[in-house]
């Protein structure tokens, strides 16, 4: 499983296989073979030397197997709170976001789906 994160946390850093490898002081082929899945089970050593090359935590390299998709810290606060609520608050909650998507003025980009409404 910490391939699957590692590639994911690559890409969002903007890092390469060569990048990280010197940067992490390990070998390109000891990084190729766990990115690629030749390596299931990598080392503490070789595991903690990529989370400092990429500024994450070790939970962050291997974690997450029941989410394949790692959240940010304001998803995951955001997440939790929404769990807090009665069906009521979620309600408001997703009414409420939809809004400000359909306002256009709190999108990332011009391109959007409003989840369970039809596109316009």
């Amino acid at each position: 499983m910490a391939n699957i994160n590692l590639k994911r946390i690559m890409k969002r850093k903007g890092v390469g296989n060569k990048a990280l490898a010197e940067k992490a002081d390990i070998p390109i082929g000891t990084l190729n073979k766990i990115i690629y899945g030749e390596t299931t089970n990598p080392s503490l050593d070789t595991l903690t030397a990529l989370s400092r090359a990429l500024d994450c935590t070790l939970d962050e390299l291997v974690e997450d197997m029941e989410n394949p998709e790692h959240l940010t810290p304001s998803e995951e606060k955001l997440l939790d709170l929404f769990r807090q609520m009665n069906a009521e608050g979620q309600e408001k909650l997703i009414d409420n976001a939809l809004d400000m998507v359909a306002s256009k003025r709190y999108i990332k980009n011009n391109e959007f789906d409003m989840v369970g409404q039809e596109n316009a």
